[in-house]
């Protein structure tokens, strides 16, 4: 790494200003903070080498409702140190590659400690960074992929986690509700996303450029959810299995002759112990429970020819309401890239989300008397490079939980993302 480089990283790391910021930090050509390492990254990246890092930070402050108001701001992190090997440029193992990520978070949840009452917690989270892990580090990744060009069809094998590859969608919004598989958020006793991972294996199928499928079988082992056990490898715990299948379609000119991603799929979960799977009213056991999703990205509108436009986005989930408390998910919202040309990358957002808690869950749960929960958010995400992004933000939470014994909440945000 070039000496003005690395003295410009040791001054962000303790916050002291200098001349190098603005002659390299803030080149606008420059896409990570730690730069090209005096071209070593590139020649890496060449051979089949490329590493990736980030830091995201959602703080939040509960400006006014919520069950327990007026404390202080709380924050959330989440480090993330990957890699990804060409095993085709490094060992000529054709259409071979593997994937390696490492994952940390820390912090504490302004919708668990101020916002939720305990015997009803808030449905989402205004930190989308919290959760699934909040001391030490977990292992979200470490997979081989063959890919076969021929055919038009690719198998992954190893640790990752469903959210990874099915039912994603962009994550431009602090509320988690608005960001990442949403799955993993509604009936997250079973769908279980990063950094958690579980033992997988899928397989994708091209029709088309533009559309495939996928299906995957992933060991369902709830022992991965404890705080102890991020490097977990054990299959002792398992408990059946999760199966997802998704069909992809990503047209270049759909709407306006403008591209989009159109997903629908559904998950099947077999785990059948008692502990793991049961009717939520009753308690009696249930052998099975599953899922369905569909989710909608478009471009509606295109400035110069760039990136730079209005962009809608939909969320949809339907769950069994048999062994789950959450019946469907509706969720809209839109965003406008680069609104000014000085700034092509910013992003200005607004969405709402509907979380409907099932009839049958909310006759039992008497302290749920609200049928659903809404967030909304509104943010504007500033990219003074690429490497970094600010992301101020107001939320507001009608019937956090859906119950109306705790008030709405208006929340304060702040998010920020380094990429290194």
């Amino acid at each position: 790494m070039k000496k003005s480089n690395f003295l410009c990283l040791i001054g962000v790391l303790i916050g002291t200003n200098t001349a190098c910021f603005a002659e390299n930090l803030f080149d606008a050509n420059r896409t990570n903070l730690t730069g090209d390492w005096n071209g070593e990254r590139t020649a890496l990246a060449d051979k089949g080498i490329k590493f990736d890092a980030s830091s995201n930070l959602d703080i939040a402050y509960l400006a006014d409702g919520g069950y327990k108001p007026r404390q202080e701001p709380t924050y959330v992190s989440q480090l993330s140190l990957g890699s990804t090997l060409d095993l085709e440029k490094m060992m000529d193992l054709k259409g071979v590659s593997v994937r390696a990520l490492i994952m940390a978070r820390q912090g504490q949840s302004v919708s668990v400690e101020q916002i939720s009452d305990p015997h009803a917690p808030q449905l989402a989270n205004v930190q989308a960074n919290y959760g699934r892990g909040n001391s030490g580090t977990r292992l979200a990744e470490l997979s081989i992929e063959k890919s076969f060009s021929n055919a038009g069809t690719s198998i992954r094998v190893g640790r990752f986690a469903m959210g990874t590859y099915f039912n994603v969608m962009s994550c431009d919004f602090q509320n988690n509700s608005f960001c990442g598989a949403q799955m993993g958020k509604w009936q997250g006793s079973k769908w279980i996303n990063a950094p958690v991972s579980q033992w997988a294996v899928m397989s994708k199928y091209n029709f088309t450029p533009e559309a495939y499928i996928q299906l995957g079988v992933f060991e369902y082992n709830p022992k991965n959810l404890e705080e102890s056990e991020g490097w977990n490898f054990g299959t002792k715990d398992a408990d059946g299995v999760n199966i997802p299948v998704e069909f992809v379609w990503q047209p270049k000119q759909a709407i306006n002759n403008l591209s989009g991603i159109y997903r629908i799929g559904a998950f099947y979960n077999t785990a059948n112990d008692l502990k793991n799977q049961k009717d939520i009213v009753t308690g009696e056991p249930k052998s099975h429970t599953y899922g369905v999703w569909g989710v909608v990205e478009q471009q509606l509108t295109q400035k110069d020819l760039t990136n730079q436009g209005l962009y809608g986005f939909m969320n949809f989930s339907f769950h069994d309401r048999t062994t789950n408390k959450v019946e469907n998910m509706q969720q809209v919202g839109l965003k406008y890239i680069g609104l000014l040309d000085r700034h092509p990358n910013d992003i200005l957002g607004l969405a709402i989300n509907r979380i409907h808690v099932s009839n049958r869950y909310r006759q039992v749960h008497q302290n749920i008397n609200a049928d659903a929960e809404y967030n909304i958010e509104m943010n504007y995400s500033y990219f003074p490079t690429k490497w970094l992004m600010l992301r101020p933000n107001i939320q507001y939470v009608v019937n956090p939980g859906a119950t109306n014994h705790v008030n709405n909440a208006l929340v304060l945000g702040l998010s920020s993302k380094i990429v290194f």
